[in-house]
């Protein structure tokens, strides 16, 4: 049996990889910070392709996961496809996204008061529902986060060569 791996340990690993993914993004944040939609959407392809490209690897784990020692598993325990990673990835990003589109739109409708009342209102929801997706790891027993439990994928402890 495989040891799921702990919620501290897969903090650290997303720690890491965002240190990793910090020089991209900030090349990214340059270029395009005149472009907000643009800059937003770049940001998500740049993170959406690293963390799938990893978790779909031989290793199925990002560098971070592989200094942390963890990886990523569907719950038969196999090696996840580039379709599921994929799916996995965006469904993370997913909310990040959306409370960026409603802060550009808050952007362009600043005069109108109702409707940055409804934004701000909408940015409090889903920093709510970003905490809850992640919270529920704490509740799960396979300590999965939402995307873990959409795409059937849990987080394991030791590398991928230790299954096999």
């Amino acid at each position: 049996m495989t040891e799921i791996a702990s919620i501290q340990r897969r903090f650290c690993a997303y720690l890491i990889d965002v240190a990793i993914l910090l020089i991209p993004t900030l090349l990214i944040i340059l270029l395009l910070e005149s472009f907000p939609l643009i800059l937003h959407l770049s940001y998500m392809c740049v993170n959406c392709g690293y963390f799938t490209y990893f978790i779909s690897s031989k290793t199925q784990a990002t560098p971070g996961q592989q200094l942390m020692n963890i990886h990523t598993i569907n719950l038969d325990n196999f090696k996840i496809d580039m379709s599921l990673a994929f799916n996995r990835s965006i469904s993370q990003f997913f909310l990040p996204l959306l409370n960026s589109i409603i802060i550009i739109l808050g952007e362009f409708f600043q005069d109108q008061d109702l409707l940055i009342i409804t934004f701000n209102m909408l940015k409090v929801i889903i920093v709510l529902l970003t905490i809850c997706w992640y919270f529920m790891a704490y509740l799960s027993e396979k300590r999965q986060t939402y995307h873990d439990m959409l795409f059937g994928t849990v987080v394991v402890k030791g590398t991928i060569k230790q299954l096999l």
